[in-house]
């Protein structure tokens, strides 16, 4: 920390360094590089001007450029001259595909991509396109949270939880243009309209100090870039078709529209995406089978700048989401299912300015959400191995609000022939969050309804917690050679929830072996911090189970076992320790393998545990947890141009920690089993996807995913271990989706896109669910596997 203070000090006297690079590659239709092409690249706020020509191979580079926004030209006799807008914060690659005057024109998106192996990074890290979320056919939901799962050391589990390299849901931190829109208990705390998003960056083991806690790894979207050109677009305006149910199954239009309000200096986007769903499950009888969703999120933008160094933006982030029959399955009928309403708002204004060649980012957030997941009635629940009946026996409300504050600071210096990447900052957040649970008493009974257990509640019903967090970082990445980068960085973190300061230093170094962009290996190491999921503590401090047990007369237990909830007064942050090791290498152009391993080693990580009572015993939210990742990631990348991207990838893997036991049916045997595999370990995972052009002016795309069945443990009627823990596993999930895409010319100048897809090609049975009661008729019945399913988009397009 004395170091990096030191250096913060020192190199601010010295003059910054400008060394970005803006590359473009010239292609025909038919993906050949075509020279000579005149490209020219306008600074028009500081009235500055690159020109170049294209060489043989049809690139071209600019070099030392500084961070600012551009228009980009190109222009050859012969050929239809094209312009795109883009900013410039890190090197990038700008496709054009250009047409001759004697062809029909139709306009094509110019795309702006990373390099195939991004050398100004040090740490492990994937970037997904606008292009891999709009154009790949994935099953679920059209939202770039399903697009992350086609990511290697990327997991959906079968509840739809995210999973990054063996991590927990919430340990992932989720940020949308610097914006933390993660929820205090953990995932994503806001929809992100996808017509809105430029990309998504994807910071796994070893990322970089400057972000907070997060021991999974740090999602960043980034939402579209706003330029002089006026776009819009409507999406998805036809509603796709159960043929099975003969009933309408989805309506999702979506909604963008971007430009100036004063050109050169003011713009506005504004996304909408409105969304209804209907699911069956077909174990069910019909009527009785139907989950109903319905969803509107929408994002808008204000931007003004104030010369080209100085940029300020509003955003506001709304979400609504209305969710029926939730829990719907072959032992939970629709009237012991529940309604899902949340409502939630983020309001937002950032402030970027360059200032004697350092650039100053500041943040003010504040974000607020409403929940409620309410039961049918209040009728008592009756819970028996052949399936439940009655009302379910909870209702439950949550509010909570976040105003968070950020300041950053980035600038390079050049100090004794060095180029040192600084970045520094402190962010403050007060989170607070009410939570209202009320629980009615419920009935355990046998296959024959033998009552067997009465469980009831007793204690208060609300609590309200305040949790203070601060953070602070510094990071340097210093290029020791042309060849060398280390970065070093320290984060010190602390939260009222929990005692202490964190302090998390990290060290990360690349090496080119061969002296340029085309291989690349890397290593990583360093200390990452998790939140405290409020919601443990919050039921921790709410009313306290007690379970009266009846013997086989019929009599009551003498005593009734109360199970209390407490937390640790010893309660502090988890953390895990990581380190990786990575070799990319660029065997042919755009040929990029990748092979990754990785090691995750979590310690004081929060469980639900027992302590024992004169009556049994209690539950104690504590750190008596573990976890245990180890991973060989392989894989092979191919993108070429704007329209053609391959990928395939094989990940090995063991995700392992100690299991917390159930709030609802909790079980003292758990307690003793010490590590175990996780409920979302796939040892085995086969992934490959791509989009490229076909037939007739065409794009094809395909998704294939083959990988292990998780596991699972057979319980009884009362939710306890019935033999070994994850004694089984689930189906081998196999997966085949594709989908083709015709671009259709239409009037007013307009262009629409039409997408006919099929999802699980092969109609392969992928079960969700297992009946994993010993007791039940049904003992390991599987259900709710998502059949082939064909579907229509059309996109009508204007920029």
């Amino acid at each position: 920390m004395m170091y990096l203070a030191g250096v913060l000090l020192s190199l601010l006297l010295f003059t910054s360094a400008n060394d970005l690079t803006l590359s473009v590659n010239v292609t025909n239709s038919a993906g050949q590089a075509v020279s000579g092409v005149s490209v020219i690249l306008e600074n028009t706020t500081e009235v500055k001007r690159w020109e170049g020509t294209t060489s043989e191979s049809g690139t071209f580079h600019f070099e030392r450029l500084p961070i600012g926004s551009y228009v980009l030209h190109i222009a050859k006799e012969g050929f239809y001259a094209d312009e795109t807008e883009l900013h410039l914060e890190a090197s990038k690659v700008v496709d054009f595909t250009i047409v001759p005057v004697d062809n029909r024109h139709d306009e094509v998106d110019v795309v702006a991509r990373p390099e195939p192996i991004n050398t100004e990074t040090v740490s492990t890290e994937r970037t997904v396109d606008s292009e891999v979320i709009q154009t790949l056919p994935y099953t679920g939901r059209r939202n770039f949270l399903n697009a992350l799962t086609l990511m290697p050391g990327v997991l959906s589990d079968n509840s739809g939880g995210m999973h990054i390299q063996g991590s927990r849901s919430d340990q992932i931190r989720y940020q949308l243009d610097g914006l933390n829109v993660t929820d205090p208990s953990g995932g994503l705390g806001s929809n992100i309209p996808i017509d809105a998003i430029e990309s998504v960056e994807l910071d796994l083991s070893g990322y970089s100090a400057e972000f907070g806690k997060g021991s999974g790894g740090v999602i960043r979207v980034e939402s579209r870039f706003i330029g002089d050109k006026m776009k819009w677009g409507l999406t998805d305006f036809l509603p796709g078709i159960n043929f099975k149910q003969k009933t309408i199954s989805d309506v999702g239009p979506r909604f963008l529209v971007s430009g100036p309000i004063v050109p050169g200096k003011a713009w506005f986007m504004y996304s909408n995406t409105l969304r209804y769903i209907r699911t069956f499950n077909e174990s069910l009888p019909g009527g009785m089978n139907r989950q109903n969703q319905g969803v509107a999120d929408q994002l808008g933008k204000l931007q003004r700048n104030f010369g080209e160094s100085h940029v300020v933006t509003l955003s506001v982030l709304s979400n609504i989401e209305n969710s029926g029959n939730l829990g719907l399955s072959t032992l939970r009928p629709l009237e012991a299912t529940t309604n899902l309403m949340s409502r939630s708002t983020t309001a937002a204004i950032s402030n970027r300015n360059i200032f004697h060649g350092a650039l100053f980012e500041t943040t003010v957030q504040y974000s607020n959400r409403h929940d409620s997941n309410l039961a049918k009635g209040t009728a008592t629940l009756i819970v028996t191995p052949d399936g439940w009946s009655g009302n379910y026996y909870a209702d439950s409300w949550d509010r909570s609000s976040r105003l968070h504050l950020g300041q950053n600071v980035s600038l390079e210096r050049t100090l004794r022939g060095l180029v040192h990447h600084i970045k520094f900052g402190a962010e403050a957040d007060d989170v607070t969050s009410h939570l209202m649970v009320n629980e009615r008493p419920f009935q355990i009974r046998d296959a024959a309804n033998n009552l067997q257990q009465i469980v009831a509640f007793d204690g208060p019903n609300s609590t309200v917690i305040h949790n203070y967090q601060a953070g602070m970082f510094a990071q340097d990445r210093v290029s020791i050679t042309g060849y060398v980068q280390l970065e070093l960085g320290v984060r010190g973190d602390r939260e009222s929830v929990a005692g202490g300061i964190n302090v998390a230093p990290r060290l990360a170094v690349s090496f080119l072996p061969l002296g340029n962009n085309h291989s690349k290996i890397s290593a990583g190491f360093g200390y990452f911090y998790d939140n405290i999921a409020l919601q443990n503590i919050e039921l921790a401090q709410m009313q306290r189970r007690l379970t009266t047990s009846i013997d086989t007369y019929g009599n009551l237990a003498p005593v009734t076992a109360p199970t209390a909830i407490q937390v640790s007064p010893n309660l502090r942050d988890p953390y895990d320790l990581h380190w990786n090791a990575a070799w990319e290498h660029e065997w042919a152009p755009r040929w990029v393998s990748r092979i990754n391993i990785v090691h995750k080693r979590g310690e004081y990580q929060t469980r639900l545990g027992t302590i024992p009572s004169p009556n049994g015993f209690n539950l104690q939210f504590n750190n008596s947890g573990s976890s245990r990742y180890q991973a060989l990631e392989l894989s092979i990348d191919r993108p070429i141009r704007s329209n053609l991207h391959i990928l395939g990838s094989y990940v090995y893997s063991q995700s392992k920690s100690r299991p917390s036991l159930s709030i609802d049916f909790p079980d003292p045997a758990i307690d003793r089993i010490p590590l175990a595999a996780d409920s979302w370990n796939a040892p085995h995972r086969f992934l490959s996807w791509g989009y490229f052009p076909f037939f007739w002016k065409s794009e094809a795309s395909y998704a294939f995913e083959a990988r292990s069945g998780f596991p699972f443990s057979p319980i009884d009627q009362f939710g306890h271990l019935a033999g070994t823990f994850d004694g089984y596993k689930m189906p081998t999930v196999v997966l085949t989706n594709l989908s083709l895409e015709k671009e259709l010319p239409i009037v007013f100048g307009k262009r629409m896109a039409l997408q006919l897809g099929v999802t699980n090609l092969l109609n392969r049975f992928n079960p969700r669910y297992v009946d994993a009661n010993v007791n039940s008729p049904t003992f390991l019945r599987y259900s709710d596997s998502s059949g082939r399913n064909l579907y229509a988009r059309v996109r009508l397009l204007k920029k």
